[in-house]
């Protein structure tokens, strides 16, 4: 097969929608399949010329750049001339429509993966009301969706929620895949405590992930605040950058937590992975994920994970099997928390059963899951026409 990626945004941009194309990109691959980006950016990147193609964009947003791709030089024959089998959209904006316009011209079938519940990031676009601009988001949603053979989201939730918007085409759930062997050489603890000044008798609690708004950090560090008030045996370790990342540490210092929170700043993905084994609980907030690949990321590092049973966690988590899925409530959540904290062997016991969990969500069982509705997806079409 011969497939057109259009995304929003790709490398040297690096979030949870590019490793989802490089990942199924590279396993695809290596079943002999062709996978072509289309995506914003500067044409003399340090990428693979003959299958990745760049239009051009302003710089603003600096993660996902707003592409102008009908003002590009590549036009239509060029992309003719790359015989593709199918279009598979990541966003719906300006990529997106490209990608649509393609697929129809080349008379193609039309996949989208809807990776982001895009609603929560309205605070992102300050111009509007939040209902104003939510109602605009499901409005364009439905729209574009409907227009697609086949639509994938990463969760079951998140299928609930598109089917709320009134999308009609069929939904898929695939998750992103995780490489496993990558989690098989983490920190030793000892050295992880030297580095970071953590207490030598201290049980880590790890969050990885972006420090931002829609992380639901505001419910985490209320969380971390009730539970230093019942003891001190603890230390979490903040490992991301972002936006609100002053705040919270401001907000560490207000509530005088900064002996039990260690924020680390941005971290390479190759280092950040090896944080996860070296740490005894992993903590995740977040409300908002159709995913939550750092969860299973945690599973893949043998550690148990304390989320909140909604979006993507509930998806991944066995709740009292090799983690633990609270409501959105601070006592619950801590609770938990404190559950783990009190019994090393229940936490080796779910770390052990989430080692096994995440063979589920390889990168190669996600890929042949993908590689599948691909061929399907084309069939139909075919068969339809």
């Amino acid at each position: 097969m011969r497939v057109g990626i259009f995304s929003e945004c790709y490398h040297p941009t690096l979030n949870g929608v590019v490793i989802s194309i490089d990942t199924f990109k590279a396993e695809l691959e290596k079943r002999g399949h062709k996978i072509f980006i289309f995506a914003p950016g500067k044409s003399n990147c340090k990428d693979n010329p003959f299958n990745i193609f760049r239009y051009p964009a302003l710089p603003w947003p600096k993660d996902y750049p707003l592409a102008f791709p009908f003002l590009a030089p590549l036009q239509n024959s060029q992309i003719r001339d790359l015989g593709l089998d199918i279009v598979h959209s990541q966003h719906i904006f300006t990529m997106g429509r490209l990608g649509m316009r393609v697929a129809h011209q080349l008379d193609i079938p039309m996949m989208h993966t809807y990776h982001t519940l895009i609603t929560e990031y309205s605070h992102y676009i300050p111009l509007f009301p939040k209902n104003f601009t939510k109602n605009i988001i499901v409005n364009l949603s439905r729209k574009y969706c409907n227009k697609c053979n086949q639509v994938v989201t990463p969760s079951s939730q998140m299928k609930k929620i598109l089917r709320s918007y009134g999308i009609k085409t069929p939904i898929e759930v695939i998750p992103t895949g995780v490489y496993l062997e990558n989690f098989k050489d983490p920190y030793h603890k000892e050295v992880l405590k030297t580095k970071w000044q953590i207490p030598e008798d201290k049980i880590i609690l790890l969050y990885v992930s972006r420090i931002a708004k829609e992380k639901n950090l505001d419910f985490l560090f209320k969380a971390i605040k009730l539970l230093h008030q019942k003891r001190q045996d603890f230390h979490l370790l903040m490992v991301g950058g972002g936006p609100e990342l002053e705040y919270y540490q401001n907000l560490v210092k207000k509530w005088e937590l900064s002996s039990y929170v260690t924020f680390t700043g941005m971290q390479e993905k190759e280092k950040a992975n090896r944080f996860f084994g070296a740490a005894d609980i992993f903590v995740f907030p977040s409300i908002t994920e159709t995913q939550g690949i750092v969860i299973t990321e945690a599973m893949a590092s043998g550690i148990p994970a304390v989320a909140i049973d909604k979006m993507g966690p509930s998806d991944i988590i066995k709740n009292g099997v090799d983690g633990f899925l609270t409501p959105l409530n601070i006592d619950s959540f801590c609770a938990k928390i404190e559950t783990l904290l009190n019994n090393k062997k229940l936490r080796e016991k779910f770390g052990a059963q989430a080692l096994k969990d995440a063979e589920n969500f390889s990168a190669k069982v996600c890929a042949d899951k993908m590689e599948i509705l691909y061929e399907r997806t084309i069939n139909n079409f075919k068969n339809y026409t």
